[in-house]
């Protein structure tokens, strides 16, 4: 009896083995096929225009699935209209960029840009002649010239609009010392009829500034970056000493006037630009570090002008862009020109070039 038990026993062992087995490899598949991200996005509706895509918060991602459960419970999933617990909405998608082409020598050091009606304007850096300079986007050659009559380039870094105006920012300020900013004011128009004008000029301190000493980069009231909004300037200081960034209101009336601080943001960069899409509600802030590798941060959904009061997130470049990055202008919905200055020092070598970004895949 003993006998005839220890054998069955024997032959009936594998099989229970082989069932269980079977069973198992039935389930794990049915798990792996439902990943957090894919089932995640099936169940969301689209975002709204100018909204960054994000995934759901890390707490959320790293929540345990229990092995008897072959699908994600609907409740992991967060509302079509609901947000990260954090403003800063984390990485999700990938943005691309291209170089276009060289820029000519004549403007090897562009240091802001503008596209508008659609034209696209450069100007040099500090020391370069009073002129804007138009760019042919299909080659980079320079097609006309407009001479500011009025106007001395003694730090120009940055050019932004509005529906009437251009606005040029002599706002370089590298020693922290300079008493005479100022940012001049031309009709549109003229970048269309004219070879040279005459400027309006709008004279500006700083609110908080009360030290003047001369500190050559290692001050944080240095400024490249400029946008006009909502009738108003805005300015983004570049930080030489905390690598944050503060924004400034100025008014666009000529005369002598004070810009007044609005907020602080720790962007981790030196801001070298700006430029603004009314229509899709996005600011981009490009920024580079002490080894000229290039960030672009976006800011969307935020209210009234402080631009960093609401959604911000660094765009996720599939490569790294390294270079001295300089200007940045809208080209399209969620494209953009990047435009760099030739520079040459110790290892680093890199020309003035015209890049372009296509960020489409991080906003809806």
């Amino acid at each position: 009896m003993n006998y005839k038990l220890s054998l069955i026993l024997t032959l009936i062992t594998p099989l229970l083995l082989l069932s269980c087995s079977g069973k198992r490899v039935q389930t794990s598949p049915r798990i792996a096929q439902t990943p957090i991200h894919s089932s995640t996005r099936e169940q969301h509706t689209q975002p709204s225009l100018g909204t960054a895509i994000y995934r759901p918060t890390t707490t959320q991602q790293s929540r345990p699935i229990p092995h008897t459960v072959p699908t994600l419970p609907r409740r992991q999933t967060p509302p079509p209209t609901s947000r990260p617990n954090t403003h800063q909405t984390p990485k999700y998608g990938e943005s691309h960029y291209v170089k276009k082409f060289k820029l000519p020598n004549v403007v090897r050091e562009s240091s802001g840009l503008i596209r508008v009606d659609n034209r696209l304007w450069t100007l040099n850096d500090s020391g370069g002649k009073p002129i804007l300079y138009q760019i042919d986007e299909r080659n980079g050659r320079v097609v006309k010239k407009l001479k500011i009559t009025n106007a001395r380039n003694r730090d120009w870094e940055d050019i932004a609009y509005d529906d009437n105006y251009v606005y040029i920012g002599d706002i370089g300020n590298n020693r922290g010392d300079r008493k005479d900013l100022k940012v001049y004011k031309i009709p549109r128009a003229s970048l269309r009829t004219s070879k040279s004008v005459r400027a309006e000029v709008i004279y500006f301190k700083y609110s908080d500034q009360k030290d003047f000493r001369s500190r050559a980069h290692k001050n944080n009231y240095d400024c490249e970056a400029m946008v006009a909004h909502n009738g108003k300037l805005y300015l983004f200081s570049k930080n030489w000493k905390d690598q944050k960034t503060r924004l400034y209101e100025l008014t666009t009336h000529a005369g002598k006037h004070t810009a007044k601080y609005i907020s602080t943001f720790d962007i981790g960069g030196m801001v070298t630009g700006a430029t603004i899409n009314e229509e899709l509600d996005i600011l981009l802030l490009t920024t580079y570090s002490s080894l000229l590798s290039v960030k672009v941060w976006a800011f969307t959904n935020y209210s009234g002008h402080n631009f960093f009061n609401g959604d911000k997130k660094q765009l996720n470049f599939k490569s790294p862009l390294q270079g001295q990055i300089e200007g940045v202008t809208f080209a399209g919905n969620y494209k953009a020109y990047l435009s760099s200055e030739s520079f040459k020092r110790y290892i680093f070598s890199f020309d003035a070039s015209l890049y372009e970004v296509d960020f489409s895949g991080e906003f809806e």
